[in-house]
């Protein structure tokens, strides 16, 4: 067990590495375009808004500072559940849920295109009415899914996690503690962590985060985020582990795009942001909080 849960930080430093690298490129690009305008020409500049806007940044920021305490949570949750066999034990009692797997069968499609039922008609909206405010939405939702899809894809290609079937293993007990690390040793469809549950978290994230002040956007996320994480546990499409980690990955993905977005649509309509900014940060050698004034 502890070999082989050990090996899990392997991927997570590969995608950081990928990420860190992206980000600096558009920092870099962003930094060289910023040192040939004018003061002038600053105050006029048009932003322009689509579903790879800061995508770099946002990416980096998804998975460094504050955020990669949500995915350190995601791993240790993972240990935890594993090492104590909470994944079987879950399993296992989730088996005698067979009569209400027809309630939550909408988890296993919603799980997978909750992005685009609620996008779609938030672009649509935006566009015909020429609501910039709605197309952002729209546009973060799309982002903040399009990084939780390559992250997933690429994590489960790695890790190679079995799901948990009974008609392909004998001994569920020990098969709810494999991972088979590697490269596609186990697919992209099924595995660590739960795509159905982070795609969810990212999308709901990223409207709860746009949308700050809308409770009850809060409280839709909320249960569909719970509801998705019990229809896939129930309908076997993952270990328990699984879906919890995805939901601490996907909640880091989502409200990062979302406060970027909100940012990016509040300065093209002019609304001015928050007078004083506090940005809690941390490093290997210190802790503390940036201070930045806006007047």
């Amino acid at each position: 067990m502890h070999r082989t849960i050990k090996y899990i930080f392997v991927p997570i430093t590969c995608i950081f590495v990928v990420c860190v690298n992206i980000a600096f490129a558009e920092a870099i690009g962003g930094n060289d375009a910023s040192m040939l305008q004018t003061e002038a020409t600053q105050q006029k500049t048009v932003i322009h808004i689509n579903p790879f806007s800061n995508l770099g940044n946002n990416i980096y920021a998804s998975f460094v500072g504050c955020t990669s305490l949500l995915h350190m949570a995601g791993i240790a949750s993972t240990m935890v559940m594993v090492s104590e066999d909470w994944d079987y034990l879950i399993y296992k009692r989730f088996k005698g849920w067979g009569k209400a797997k027809p309630y939550f069968l909408p988890s296993l499609y919603t799980g997978t295109a909750c992005w685009l039922m609620i996008s779609a008609p938030l672009y649509l909206y935006g566009y015909f009415n020429k609501n910039i405010e709605a197309q952002g939405a729209a546009f973060s939702i799309l982002q903040s899914t399009l990084i939780s899809i390559v992250y997933a894809t690429i994590t489960k290609a790695i890790t190679g996690r079995p799901y948990p079937d009974e008609k392909w293993y004998s001994d569920m007990r020990h098969e709810s503690t494999v991972f088979r690390f590697g490269f596609l040793r186990g697919g992209v469809f099924y595995g660590w962590p739960g795509g159905h549950v982070m795609i969810t978290t990212a999308t709901m994230a990223s409207l709860m985060s746009y949308y700050p002040d809308k409770w009850w956007i809060k409280i839709a996320g909320v249960l569909l985020i719970t509801y998705t994480i019990l229809g896939i546990t129930v309908h076997q499409g993952h270990w328990m582990s699984d879906n919890i980690a995805g939901m601490f990955m996907g909640y880091a993905i989502g409200s990062t795009v979302g406060t970027s977005f909100r940012a990016l649509v509040n300065k093209k309509l002019g609304i001015p942001g928050e007078r004083m900014e506090l940005t809690p940060t941390f490093s290997l050698s210190s802790v503390g909080i940036n201070v930045t004034l806006h007047y």
